[in-house]
């Protein structure tokens, strides 16, 4: 656990929710507080990447001058199919994501598309996410603050342009009717004619 007590209640509560205790790795940013990421395996064969750190803070926009007191306060969590620990450092990838609001003004919403510029693993075609709601229930963090869980879904680069004119909720309708499996890095991207 750490000193801080909004980290402290996240962790409480996705450890209660998948039942064990994570395995963790850091990463540091100059001048960005750690960024930690736990993993957990909900069943044998998947992989749930969760960020420990990115709601430390209130996300706050780049384009204000001031940091906000009251803005949203989340954690990304990428879910994974992963046997064989093939993608094990895409870690890595969710620690650069989550330390984007503090480092570039990122504020993540629901149906958001970003792109990374590099596979989140190697061999993946992709390239980028598109943030949604995850399960897991906001997390109370104080009398006054709640941290929201966003589920990072990998996209390939077809997709995620193809979500920027029409929208990531037909992106996911589209997912949905071609029964694509979105836990699976090594997918092909979806047809989109």
């Amino acid at each position: 656990m750490s000193s801080d007590p909004i980290l402290d209640a996240v962790e409480t509560a996705v450890v209660a929710h998948f039942g064990h205790t994570p395995q963790r790795a850091s990463v540091s940013f100059l001048g960005v507080d750690p960024i930690e990421i736990l993993r957990f395996e909900p069943i044998p064969g998947e992989r749930a990447y969760l960020s420990l750190g990115m709601s430390r803070h209130p996300m706050t926009s780049a384009t204000e001058s001031v940091q906000s007191t009251d803005g949203p306060r989340a954690e990304l969590m990428l879910h994974l199919l992963d046997p064989t620990d093939e993608y094990a450092d895409v870690w890595r990838k969710v620690a650069l994501l989550a330390a984007s609001p503090a480092v570039e003004g990122v504020v993540y919403t629901d149906g958001m598309t970003v792109e990374v510029g590099e596979p989140l693993a190697p061999g993946s075609a992709c390239v980028g996410i598109i943030v949604v709601e995850s399960p897991l229930a906001p997390i109370a963090a104080g009398t006054d603050r709640e941290v929201r869980v966003l589920q990072a879904i990998p996209a390939t680069s077809t997709e995620l342009a193809w979500a920027r004119v029409r929208g990531s909720a037909a992106l996911r309708e589209r997912w949905a009717e071609r029964g694509t499996d979105l836990l699976d890095l090594a997918r092909r991207p979806v047809a989109l004619d």
